[in-house]
């Protein structure tokens, strides 16, 4: 169990924590309280701690907005470059199934919708608000994603995405 002293200094204290007092406080925490401390913390420097804590991988100068969701079983499948931009309400897909229901026991659903697929997201991309990001799903370099999109393909780099599900919609070379 935690002190009320460490979880006060999680929430509240933050700003004057060094990156390895917050991970020392947090090292015996279950995963799933690291992930919602990671979606839901108000700085972003301490949002993104909890995330690399849960096998998210980000890279440096990269912005995590609150409410960043990520399906991956807490396993090493989502990678984030370097100075990308992830707005609000973000969620990204990497391992989808239908948990406990009988569905699992369908053929069709076990060979074909199951899945734990790794994501990546390379350097300098923006997501905007509301964005899904659906399993197996690269997002090029430099490439932009409209608020509301539901990717389910590939992105190219440099490019602008949107829609449902998102489509090219502009080159920005």
């Amino acid at each position: 169990m935690f002190r009320r002293k460490t979880v006060n200094k999680i929430l509240f204290e933050w700003d004057r924590l060094e990156t390895d007092e917050i991970r020392r406080y947090c090292k015996n925490m279950q995963v799933k309280l690291l992930r919602w401390l990671g979606a839901n913390h108000p700085d972003n420097k301490t949002r993104k701690i909890f995330f690399d804590m849960t096998n998210v991988t980000i890279g440096e100068d990269t912005v995590i907005n609150q409410n960043f969701i990520v399906s991956d079983n807490y396993l090493p499948l989502l990678k984030i470059g370097k100075r990308v931009a992830i707005s609000p309400n973000v969620t990204i897909i990497c391992a989808s199934s239908p948990n406990n229901s009988l569905l699992s026991s369908i053929s069709y659903v076990n060979q074909n919708l199951i899945c734990e697929k790794e994501v990546i997201i390379e350097d300098d991309v923006w997501i905007g608000t509301n964005v899904v990001v659906m399993p197996g799903i690269i997002l090029g370099r430099g490439s932009i994603i409209g608020a509301g999109s539901v990717v389910t393909r590939n992105v190219e780099s440099n490019t602008i995405y949107a829609g449902i599900p998102a489509k090219k919609i502009r080159d920005l070379k």
